[in-house]
């Protein structure tokens, strides 16, 4: 299953303050006015309008006019407006009158200079590492909600591309959750400019940022963990490369604040930003940066994301670089912590196309995200989150003031306000449940429970038998969301018994178990079934049980990691279309089998009866359809090789089907299936089938499931069902002629056939083995498709989505697979990337991998039969490198120490490691642009370098996925 698609789709749990809505008014008073520079008149754009004491608020515009809507309630509190440089203004709201006001604001005052700083014995540099010191107990750790107004404005020359303001829901989880750490952000009211780009719409989508306000929002972020990315300002061993010197302590007659200037140091080409940052002298919060690219990182920009810039470019013909970024972001106090008030960012850049005549067209992108409320969270109220989308207004068109109501938002210029709009309006109610209904479910955190023993651990009652075959007979009814059907489950006997546990889910009903003809006794324990025999099974005889089963299956709740079961749904044409999805909660959510990984049948029959007019797509080729009384069709599947309970799938709908051959030293036939109104976008998908082929085989070996062919389909959810891969829905609108969102989901799918399913993990605790790999080869993709650099670039971009909350291996014998699972899907392939280039033998690498396929084909296996393994071919014991990545959270550091004399740089290094005698090679600049390895242990070790500086030396860390620290010398 891909970790990004189950993000996208994920429901999240947080704690909220009482109410519904959560922000709504019942009644408002409006201020309206202008906020002017008392010396000279000019407007003061930006400055905070608020009320003292409150979290609500807004922010005037360019030309410094506001209108600043405040719920009755607060009629008796007073107005606030202040902005850094200036003093606060402040006047009784009761006091108001009812007219545009004029608010004249004097300029702070400058109490000391950088002279009397220095007197005090801090330097610029003191106050900005006693500020991040100050960070956890500063800001908001804890989760709590926003509303925030988003505006996006992006123009090619008077072009205008985009223009949208909306008023947003930001939902932001405790930085100590175990879930997600993304903001989950929901669109309240949203206007857009309606802008025709039909005539050209690939090249404008290429010029339209993604995620705007989600990346603004990220970026203004400045709770703990912010310092984690190596090229942050925050991270303590980039302070070297800059100037941090302080220009004055200003005063707004409230509070009093450093203003320290940023920029890089002489001869240094490590900087990446310059500007100003603002710091509260009494509780040494940053109140505000002002913050630009140098052009190193204008060069870095540049650079970031070039696979897709790359696909972009081809597909429009067209070429993009930036030449200008600048952000600033503001924090304002509330009840003692503090908040993002505003983020506003300015990107520019030339664009050049032949094809359409274009030379260095100035491209610019203006967004801005201002804070109008903040909700604390309180435990007393639950709100279970959807990921929200927006729903078109079924009002007429209305005045600008009436669309947004009593949301506050940043007043528009007269030019914004030309045009057509495109109004959009969630009505999306959000439901709040007592503490008491809270989701529970088994994890490190919760605990684990008799229940999760009997689904996870093989007892004798389960290691007694082993499964060969499963004759899978079910009949579905749609209408009802019901089944009904029968399991033959035939079984060699291990060690002689006469009583063995199957599961199926406790919601499903039994009406029989069958052996031999007659009926057996049986009891059941949550979703455990126990059954007697009336007889010792004889060793190594074959024997098999018929189980005789319905209910209504259970569906996913996408608020619990990995929690699966059947999708009910519709295509857009209005006809059924379903879906069984069961990684995870087991295959036992839907049909009676022994629901542990480490036995996969031999072979199984999967026969699924439907409406008659649509048909079924299962597992392993399709040996017969017959028409059945009642208007009815069964559609039976076969599977050949062994496979893993949830594997075991069906798709009910109406497709389109599409045929070929992958002809090699032998021939695969190719079956696909689509939506009929998504074929022509199937095709571009289905001819690229045999070149991903090509490239899972030359990295780890032949198909492994020749004789059941390869089915690659359109689905409610991508999942990596065995020789029945689906990838989940087309997206809607004009698709790129890359695909590369669709093909990199595809292949991370295909991929599991070698890892997942050739081989699969013994227990769901090893899952890794499956996600890892197959995250890997979206790698190996990209390094087929558009060479090593991209490949380099994209391994590098899976490292700022490592969470590194829980260690990637799970708990055993507990079916552990309900918790934030995300590492096991981007850290676990940095791992893999750097033992490969820890192993610095790439024809090695090679037989390893395909010496796993070959020598665990169609088998189980645990993390320690991998590492054994690697250990093996290696012959070099690497137990500790997967033992600290795997089984720990936090990556293994490299600490550095400097020092230098005349022209000789010496390195003192070491590792710091969870696992004892951590040891692994490195590579580093032992001259300047060229890396080769050191040998860090736990223990100091120092190297010398004539003829280079600190700002010099390197560690690889794209390759190397690592921590790295410089300590003082």
């Amino acid at each position: 299953m891909s970790n990004s698609f189950k993000f996208i789709i994920a429901l999240y749990t947080f704690t909220v303050f009482l109410g519904n809505p959560v922000f709504a008014q019942e009644s408002y008073l409006t201020i309206s006015g202008k906020i002017i520079d008392k010396e000279t008149s000019q407007p003061v754009p930006f400055a905070n309008v608020g009320v003292s004491g409150k979290s609500i608020g807004t922010v005037s515009n360019q030309q410094g006019e506001f209108i600043f809507k405040i719920p009755s309630a607060y009629k008796q509190d007073s107005l606030k407006v202040s902005i850094v440089g200036y003093q606060s203004y402040t006047k009784a709201i009761i006091n108001i009158p009812d007219k545009f006001l004029i608010i004249p604001l004097q300029v702070a005052t400058i109490e000391l200079n950088e002279v009397q700083v220095k007197a005090k014995g801090k330097t610029g540099l003191d106050i900005f590492k006693e500020a991040i010191a100050a960070m956890p107990s500063n800001y908001d750790t804890s989760a709590f909600q926003m509303m925030a107004f988003y505006r996006e404005d992006t123009r090619l020359e008077d072009f205008q591309i985009t223009f949208v303001e909306s008023v947003l829901e930001v939902n932001r989880p405790s930085v100590a959750t175990s879930e997600s750490s993304n903001d989950q952000i929901k669109t309240i009211k949203e206007r857009r400019k309606k802008i025709d780009h039909s005539k050209d719409l690939r090249f404008y989508l290429m010029l339209t940022l993604g995620s705007g306000a989600r990346n603004s929002l990220r970026s203004g972020d400045f709770r703990p963990n912010a310092a984690k990315h190596k090229r942050s300002i925050l991270n303590s061993r980039n302070f070297k490369h800059y100037d941090f010197k302080v220009n004055s302590i200003i005063s707004d007659g409230e509070q009093k604040i450093y203003v320290i200037q940023l920029g890089p140091k002489k001869k240094n080409g490590k900087a990446y930003l310059q500007g100003k940052m603002y710091v509260d002298v009494e509780s040494l919060a940053f109140t505000k940066w002002e913050l630009e690219y140098t052009q190193k990182g204008l060069d870095m920009e540049n650079s970031r994301n070039a696979l897709l810039k790359s696909v972009m470019g081809m597909v429009t013909k067209s070429s993009i670089k930036f030449t200008d970024f600048k952000e600033s972001y503001r924090m304002d106090q509330y009840q003692g912590k503090w908040y993002l008030k505003d983020v506003q960012r300015h990107f520019e850049a030339r664009v050049n196309s032949k094809s359409r005549n274009m030379e260095n067209a100035k491209w610019q992108t203006d967004l801005l995200v201002a804070v109008t409320d903040i909700k604390r969270m309180q435990d007393s109220v639950m709100v279970k989150e959807i990921v929200y989308t927006s729903h078109d207004s079924l009002s007429q068109k209305v005045k600008n003031d009436e669309f947004w109501g009593d949301l506050n938002i940043i007043q528009s210029a007269a030019s914004d306000t030309s045009g057509i709009f495109e109004e959009k309006v969630d009505t999306t109610q959000i439901k709040a449940t007592s503490k008491s209904t809270q989701l529970k479910y088994s994890n490190r955190d919760n605990g684990f429970t008799r229940a999760d023993t009997l689904r996870g651990k093989l007892t004798p009652l389960r290691t007694c038998y082993d499964v060969t075959f499963y004759d899978l007979d079910v009949k579905v009814d749609i209408d009802n969301k019901f089944i009904s059907g029968s399991n033959i489950i035939r079984y060699q006997v291990m060690e002689p018994f006469t009583k063995l546990q199957v599961d199926l889910y406790a919601n499903m009903q039994i009406h029989k178990v069958l052996y031999k003809g007659k009926e057996l006794p049986y009891t059941r324990e949550f979703n455990a079934v126990f059954i007697d025999l009336p007889e010792k099974q004889a060793v190594n005889s074959q024997q098999e049980i018929k189980i005789e089963y319905s209910g209504k299956p259970q569906e996913p709740n996408f608020a619990i990691p990995m929690n699966g079961g059947f999708l009910w749904s519709k295509d857009k044409d209005g006809n059924p279309w379903v879906q069984a999805v069961c990684q995870g909660s087991g295959a036992s959510l839907w049909f009676p089998n022994k629901d542990h990984l480490s036995d996969e049948p031999d072979s199984v029959r999967i026969a699924v009866t439907v409406p008659t007019g649509l048909m079924n797509i299962s597992n392993g080729r399709l040996r017969k359809t017959t028409k059945l009384p009642g208007n009815q069709t069964r559609y039976e599947w076969f599977v050949s090789y062994p496979i893993n309970n949830y594997n075991v799938t069906l798709n009910i709908g109406k497709y389109a089907h599409l045929q070929d051959l992958y002809i090699t030293t032998d021939t695969l036939t190719i079956d696909f299936y689509v939506m009929p109104y998504n074929l022509e976008k199937g095709k571009v998908i289905f001819d690229r089938i045999k070149p991903m082929l090509a490239m899972l085989e030359n990295a780890y070996g032949k198909y492994p499931f020749p004789r059941d062919g390869f089915t690659l389909m359109e689905s409610l959810y991508p999942m990596e069902h065995q020789s029945a891969v689906s990838f989940g829905k087309l997206p809607d609108g004009d698709l790129l002629d890359s695909l590369q969102a669709p093909m990199g989901l595809v292949l991370h799918e295909v991929a599991h056939e070698w890892w997942g399913n050739n081989i699969s993990c013994k227990d769901i605790a090893d899952m890794w083995i499956h996600e890892a790999f197959a995250t890997y080869s979206e790698g190996l993709q990209v390094k087929a498709s558009f060479g090593e650099q991209m490949e380099l670039d994209y391994m590098e971009s899976l490292q700022e989505k490592v969470g590194g909350k829980e260690p990637i291996i799970g708990v055993y014998d507990v079916n552990h697979i309900h918790y934030d699972i995300g590492d096991m899907y981007e850290k676990g392939a940095l791992m893999l990337y750097t033992f490969r280039h820890v192993l610095n033998d790439d024809v090695l690498w090679s037989d390893i991998l395909k010496g796993l396929q070959r020598d665990f084909r169609y088998k189980t296996i645990t993390t320690d039969d991998f590492v054994k393994y690697i250990n093996s071919k290696t012959k070099t014991d690497y137990s500790y490198f997967f033992d600290q990545y795997l089984k720990n959270t936090s990556l293994p550091t490299l600490v550095l120490k400097y020092s230098i004399k005349g022209e000789i740089l010496t390195v003192s290094y070491k590792w710091v490691a969870d696992v004892k005698d951590f040891r692994m090679p490195v590579k580093v600049t032992k001259a300047k642009d060229k890396f080769d390895f050191i040998y860090p242990t736990s223990t100091w070790k120092t190297i010398t370098l004539p003829n280079m500086t600190s700002d010099e030396f390197e560690v690889d860390e794209t390759r190397f996925f690592i921590h790295v620290e410089e300590e003082e010398q």
